[in-house]
C-alpha cells in the first residue's frame, strides 16, 4: 500500500516527539518540521513558502494537560 503525503506527514506527527512545540502550532512537510510558532497564519505563510506546492500537515501540538481521544 503506498502512502500519500498528507498520511506521511500524520503519521510523522503521531510518531515523533513534538514536546518542545507544546502549544505551538507545527507544519510537516516531507517527514519534516519545516515552520513551527503561536500564530496559526504565520505558521501556515512560512511553510507554504517553504513546501513549495507540495501538501503540508497542520497541527497544533496540545498542552500536557489536554487530553486527546
Amino acid at each position: 500500500m503506498v502512502q500519500t503525503i498528507q498520511e506521511k506527514n500524520y503519521h510523522f506527527y503521531i510518531e515523533t516527539d513534538v514536546s518542545r512545540y507544546i502549544g505551538e502550532w507545527i507544519a510537516v512537510c516531507e517527514g519534516k518540521i519545516i515552520a513551527h510558532g503561536k500564530i496559526l497564519k504565520n505558521v501556515a505563510r512560512e511553510a507554504k513558502s517553504l513546501c513549495f506546492g507540495k501538501k503540508f500537515l497542520l497541527a497544533r501540538v496540545p498542552d500536557k494537560e489536554t487530553m486527546i481521544f
